[in-house]
């Protein structure tokens, strides 16, 4: 079945609101994943003199219009498959094991290049400034080539993910990929200052896909109880690579001498990512409709609830409505690089106010300066480390200074046994005692973690540059500090996709953007800052702000759940940016 076949089953808009079946008679519910009882829970007798949930119980299972809330751990301990997925091929949850792991490396081959390339300039802003001949630039104005990329950063989580409804996910990751192969190699041919800075801010917007719209692809392809150790294991091994990698910069760039073979040198990691990107990602944006079987119509909620509804007469035509799911993709539906059959303009054009109402929203308004406090902690060791440790009393060589940033790829790394691996016992824990319903507020247990972490490693870098103290100390903290960011991004990322599931897209670009916009703020005015406070005071400050956001953000957040469940307006019925789109 090739794209032009999808499409008539599947004409552009009819799939943002759920298609359900026009039986002869009305069907009527049989059961629910959000009315499912505990066995051991009390029944009372209804009319019928059958046993049927308690009041109480029934609120706490049905869910299906509540946000965030899913009925998830059954009464025998289980936890239940959801979404449930369909028999298509292009059903991202039908896929087998290896093609899921050939999607999943692709993701994070491309997420480590991006990752790597955007944050290696700050180890030549010293050889930069000689080789161009702009000596008479202030130091802040150099700092520009590291804090311009997360303004793009930004841009691009704005950028992409309402580009993927408009046009799907295979397209749009292929044009980010293509696009930090031609920034890569563009900036080891630039001549001057501006066309350097173009290059480093295409690169942003580039690593901008991976710390957004990579992510939804994640969530495309797992199921509820999967994505806290998907998306985990993918920060968790991006931070180990994508910091650790700096220390080869040395071994490309003669000592750090050279930049531009260095560029030329990573452009061809960044050109195996597009031809990864091309053979092995199919497209994973599937909007899934009712589906009907032996006389019953499964209807999935774009809160991934299910409610199975049986026609009351047999032989009623109750199939004759629902549209037929593609059985086959063909050669060039396979290797496609327009427009997904799935995708929509209008679900694009309305993801925008969408974003725009979660930018006001103080749930996530909170949370992503959360998250930019901490991000401008990282940028606040990251873009001065390289020249404070070049200098007296340390004058540590280019390679040792890359080593540096391995101490940062091992505090990544361990973020998934130590501040993931708990949390998840924690959630199981906490559903099993919410009657097998877990709420997103849940997952608001591993921010205590990153919040102390993150203001630790801000403090112990700033009172060690003024200080001057052993070099062991920035180790420490660079440590610290790619813990608490890989850490917090896991956080808020499973926060804000399941506190807003109907609104997922829209809500992850809101928190992205935000979050490293108001980071680009802080990082511009990073230097006149320190210059005006020092390194220690500065340091102090970080930390107080990165405890006091945490304090305010996570009960915000938390006792936020009425309010965020009660979110309504005029886009509040689009579900082309949902969890599971329809």
């Amino acid at each position: 079945m090739d794209d032009l076949s999808i499409r008539r089953m599947y004409p552009e808009d009819k799939l943002t609101q759920s298609q359900l079946a026009t039986p002869l008679s009305g069907p009527r519910v049989a059961t629910s994943s959000t009315n499912v009882k505990n066995h051991g829970d009390d029944l009372s007798p209804n009319l019928s003199g059958r046993f049927s949930p308690t009041a109480a119980q029934r609120r706490k299972h049905e869910s299906y219009t509540l946000t965030g809330s899913v009925f998830l751990i059954a009464s025998n301990g289980e936890t239940l498959k959801l979404p449930a997925p369909s028999s298509s091929p292009a059903d991202p949850l039908s896929w087998g094991r290896w093609k899921r792991a050939g999607v999943f490396l692709t993701v994070t081959l491309f997420s480590i290049v991006s990752l790597v390339v955007a944050q290696t300039v700050g180890l030549f802003l010293r050889v930069i400034s000689r080789d161009l001949g702009i000596d008479n630039i202030a130091p802040w104005h150099m700092e520009a080539l590291v804090t311009a990329p997360t303004l793009f950063m930004a841009i691009g989580a704005v950028v992409w993910i309402p580009l993927t409804i408009g046009i799907g996910r295979r397209p749009v990751f292929l044009l980010a990929s293509i696009t930090i192969f031609l920034a890569t190699l563009g900036a080891s041919y630039a001549q001057n200052f501006q066309q350097l800075l173009a290059c480093v801010s295409f690169l942003g917007l580039g690593e901008g896909f991976a710390l957004s719209a990579a992510l939804l692809i994640v969530i495309d392809m797992t199921f509820i109880h999967e994505r806290p150790s998907a998306i985990a294991f993918l920060w968790s091994v991006v931070g180990l690579f994508g910091t650790g990698f700096v220390a080869i910069v040395p071994c490309a760039s003669d000592h750090g001498q050279h930049w531009r073979p260095y560029y030329r040198y990573w452009s061809i990691p960044a050109a195996v990512s597009v031809v990864l990107v091309f053979f092995f990602f199919p497209e994973t944006y599937f909007k899934r409709p009712a589906v009907a079987f032996d006389g019953l119509i499964v209807l999935q909620s774009a809160t991934e609830k299910l409610t199975v509804f049986k026609d009351v007469e047999p032989c009623s035509g109750i199939y004759r409505d629902l549209p037929d799911l593609p059985t086959h993709i063909g050669f060039l539906g396979r290797f496609n690089v327009w427009r997904s059959p799935f995708a929509s303009w209008t679900s694009m054009g309305r993801c925008y106010p969408q974003i725009a109402l979660c930018f006001i929203n103080p749930l996530i308004f909170w949370i992503f300066v959360a998250v930019a406090l901490n991000y401008t902690g990282m940028m606040f060791i990251g873009s001065s480390y390289s020249r404070i440790l070049g200098e007296a009393p340390y004058n540590l060589s280019s390679q040792a200074l890359a080593l540096i940033s391995i101490a940062s790829g091992l505090g990544g790394l361990i973020a998934y046994p130590v501040g993931v691996l708990p949390v998840q016992y924690i959630l199981n824990h906490l559903a099993k005692r919410n009657h097998g319903v877990r709420e997103a507020e849940h997952y608001l247990v591993g921010l205590i973690l990153p919040v102390v972490t993150g203001a630790a490693s801000s403090l112990i870098y700033g009172v060690a540059v003024h200080y001057s103290l052993h070099l062991g100390v920035y180790y420490l903290a660079n440590g610290l500090n790619g813990f608490s960011w890989v850490t917090i991004a896991i956080t808020t990322t499973m926060w804000v996709t399941e506190a807003f599931p109907r609104w997922a897209a829209p809500a992850l670009a809101a928190l992205s953007g935000g979050g490293f916009l108001v980071s680009f703020g802080l990082g511009f005015a990073s230097a006149p800052w320190i210059d005006a406070h020092g390194f220690k005071l500065v340091g102090i400050e970080l930390a107080v702000l990165q405890i006091v956001s945490g304090l305010v953000a996570v009960p915000i957040a938390f006792w936020g759940k009425s309010a965020r469940q009660a979110m309504h307006g005029r886009w509040a019925d689009e579900r082309g940016g949902a969890l599971r789109p329809l």
